[in-house]
This record gives structure tokens, sequence and C-alpha cells, in this order.
């Protein structure tokens, strides 16, 4: 049995034009327990934000939207290779823990909010391991919640990371 820590970041900038962008950011902290030594539970927690600038000409008023999410999760993950592999591929499910809030400002006007219910969802995933040596490495992995969007719909919404991870 042994104990792995992964910290994982991501930031995106896409600009349009002079008076249309989005940037988004969003930072991942993971607890990985492993027993039989390729299966683990993980236990995650993920804080995203995103902010979109808009102004569809000139004369029109900016509008901003700031939207932030956080994640906490549980999964289990196997494991295709042993901890002393070089490359360890790996597949989880599990579910998560979703709270969400969205934030819409319109220079002149009034600023509109929406903070949908906290949801717990279905997760799973799958990715990549280096382990470049015996205690440190870099995961990369493709990860889909099912997130509620009203009247019963789901939609996924997805991430794909690239951090780095030590054994403790």
């Amino acid at each position: 049995m042994y104990t792995e820590l992964g910290l994982s970041y991501s930031r995106k900038t896409t600009t349009f034009d002079e008076n249309n962008s989005f940037d988004s950011e969003s930072q991942t902290a993971s607890l990985s327990m492993y027993f039989l030594e390729r299966m683990a539970l993980e236990l995650s927690y993920t804080d995203a934000l995103g902010l979109r600038y808009e102004k569809a000409s000139n004369s029109d008023p900016k509008r901003t939207t700031t939207q932030k999410s956080q994640i906490i999760g549980s999964d289990l993950i196997l494991t295709f290779a042993d901890k002393k592999s070089l490359l360890q591929p790996y597949i989880k499910g599990g579910g998560a823990q979703i709270s969400r809030f969205q934030q819409v400002k319109i220079d002149g006007q009034d600023t509109y909010t929406l903070q949908p219910e906290t949801a717990t969802v279905p997760s799973y995933g799958a990715g990549l391991k280096i382990q470049l040596s015996d205690a440190f490495g870099l995961k990369f992995s493709y990860d889909v919640w099912k997130t509620p969007i009203g009247g019963g719909l789901m939609t996924d919404d997805t991430a794909i990371r690239a951090g780095l991870t030590w054994i403790l």
C-alpha cells in the first residue's frame, strides 16, 4: 500500500477580436491511496474559473460573464502496469460533487447571477502516468463529469489535464 499526491494546472486564453475574449483557469489537487498494487482510491478537488468578455459592436455595452466551478471527486483507479513501470496507463470511475456559479454583468445595466444547486454526478476518465523516478512522475488525463443542465437533462463536462505526481 502506498499514497500518491498529484497537482495539475490548466490555463487557456482565446481572443476573437479586441472586444471578445475568453480566459479559463483550473487547478486540481488529488490524493490517491493504492492497494492491491494496481488499484487506488483517488480523492480530488478542482477549482475552475472562466471569464468571457463580449461586445457585439463598438456601440454595444460590454458584457462580462464569470463562471466558477468547484468539483470534489472520488474515483476508483485501475492501473495497467506496476508502480515501477515507466508508462502506466489507467482508467477510473466514480462520482463527483459539483458546485457552480455564474454572474453576468452588462455595463450600464443590472448584474445577473445564476447558481444551480450542488449536484452529485457520475464521473469517469482515462490517463497515462509517466514514472520518471521512484517518487516523481508526470500525469496526463481525460476526465468526464455528467453534469445536470436542467429539466432532467445531463451533459458531459470534460477536462484534459497535465500535472505532476509524487509517491509519498
